[in-house]
């Protein structure tokens, strides 16, 4: 993404000269796989204070000087890394998004890419039935250790989306005064739940869902220390009737990634019910691709196309903004507003729900 053309390349792109499909697929496939192999090797980490010779780095790393040579030239051309006097260091893009201990760290979603990958493998069966192609990660067997893990990275990339994306639903979203409770609906890896609750010194979080999306939550809250104040409840969101588990109303409801994952008539009894659970004037916030958004660019455009494709794959769609209206005001929720993400391709949609007792009071 960091690679750039000069000024005569892009010339020459724009008269159709250059001929760029001959580099789409090398350089896509060799930057996306140099990528995985740094953050898997730690290559980011052992450059996050200084900068360091090919040979620090291949004893630090246990690589062969010549062949690390290659990986480290090819991430400068990118524009990864950078090299200045046989040293080499991370760029500021490396610094906050690949570094393991920035709170922006992205590894885990790079390192769950070749699982992403691989369901482009189906591109053809779509192109010709339009059919699911694949199964969910949540759908697959967890009895072999290899779709445990794959679970696994499933999830930690999510978490790491969700450190990417938190942080401006925080900034735009100020929760009700006082809100206490709030219900994480498909919430697995609990890292936005986590974030709303450091942000929000009283409130408490409760995440529902599938038995290993909870697993992979509870080791988020431990590593965070916020075991007293999020909880889980294990269940099927679509088939379990969840909300009478509760005998309390929340203030807040997360519906975050899950609407793609579901057909129209599921989405909207799931909404339903979560607006069940939430008192009268209670904020719910959904966040997803939705196929009609806005396009501001290029890229917003890409993301949201190639978002809608591989879900459908996997038996999902992007639904349009009047559908999800429709499914929050059948839920008894008003005041539903859209809003674009500074993230190409993602918004998120504000809705409370309706307070009766006002409405009778009008009528």
């Amino acid at each position: 993404m960091p690679l750039r053309f000069t000024a005569l390349e892009y010339l020459l792109a724009r008269l159709n000269l250059l001929p760029t499909p001959l580099f789409d697929v090398p350089l896509s496939a060799g930057i996306s796989t140099a990528l995985y192999t740094a953050c898997k090797l730690g290559l980011f980490d052992s450059l996050r204070t200084r900068g360091q010779t090919v040979s620090e780095l291949a004893d630090r790393l246990q690589c062969h000087p010549q062949g690390l040579l290659y990986l480290l030239q090819l991430l400068v051309s990118s524009g990864y890394l950078r090299q200045h006097k046989g040293r080499y260091y991370n760029t500021r893009i490396s610094q906050r998004w690949l570094v393991s201990s920035s709170r922006q760290n992205l590894i885990p979603y790079i390192l769950h890419g070749p699982d992403l990958a691989n369901i482009w493998a189906h591109l053809d069966e779509i192109i010709h039935t339009n059919q699911a192609a694949m199964k969910t990660p949540y759908e697959e067997s967890t009895t072999t250790a290899e779709s445990r893990q794959l679970l696994e990275r499933h999830y930690a990339g999510l978490a790491a989306l969700a450190s990417m994306i938190g942080p401006e639903i925080l900034r735009r979203v100020p929760l009700p005064q006082p809100a206490t409770r709030l219900l994480d609906v498909g919430g697995s890896h609990a890292a936005y739940s986590a974030l709303f609750c450091r942000a929000y010194p009283g409130l408490h979080a409760t995440v529902i869902d599938l038995e290993a999306g909870v697993e992979a939550g509870t080791h988020t809250v431990q590593r965070l220390g916020l075991e007293q104040r999020i909880q889980f409840m294990c269940c099927d969101i679509v088939s379990d009737d969840f909300p009478e588990h509760f005998s309390e109303p929340f203030d807040v409801a997360l519906y975050f990634n899950i609407a793609h994952l579901l057909q129209p008539e599921d989405n909207q009894a799931v909404l339903h019910k979560v607006a069940h659970t939430l008192r009268p004037g209670g904020l719910l916030i959904l966040v997803d691709q939705l196929s009609d958004q806005r396009q501001r660019s290029r890229l917003s455009t890409l993301t949201t196309q190639l978002m809608q494709l591989s879900v459908t794959i996997i038996g999902g769609t992007c639904h349009p903004f009047s559908d999800v209206r429709y499914w929050l005001e059948r839920a008894g929720m008003e005041q539903i507003h859209k809003h674009e993400m500074l993230t190409p391709g993602t918004c998120f949609v504000t809705a409370r729900k309706r307070n009766e007792t006002k409405k009778r009071s009008g009528d």
